[in-house]
């Protein structure tokens, strides 16, 4: 719940979902190559940053703007490559799903219909 102001909109036994995808057969391998891979993200920033010049996707970007683990600056890079994108840093911590669900769903909705 890094960088909430609103606790109380986080359901408490959510956590019981996610061990149970956790626990399922073959999951502490895939986990455990995720995360290795991880160390080649940075090294990939070049080409992913190329590929969104090239093609300019249409992009909507909903960051929580209080995340510590994905600063908000991670949300406002996207307009080095993609101009035209859409970004919306919230009031929000690392979990904004949880936090801003109908503001978000909001965005989403009014997004989608212009870029089809």
């Amino acid at each position: 719940m890094a960088g909430t102001k609103h606790p109380e909109l986080y359901n408490p036994d959510t956590w019981t979902d996610e061990f149970a995808h956790l626990s399922a057969p073959g999951q502490r391998e895939i986990q455990a190559a995720l995360l290795y891979d991880y160390q080649t993200n940075v090294a990939s920033y070049p080409a992913w940053q190329a590929w969104l010049r090239a093609h300019k996707p249409p992009t909507l970007v909903v960051w929580g703007a209080n995340d510590p683990s994905f600063i908000a600056a991670g949300g406002e890079a996207f307009k080095r490559d993609l101009p035209d994108a859409k970004i919306h840093l919230l009031d929000a911590g690392h979990f904004a799903m949880d936090e801003k669900n109908d503001e978000i769903a909001d965005l989403i909705l009014r997004f989608l219909p212009t870029h089809r």
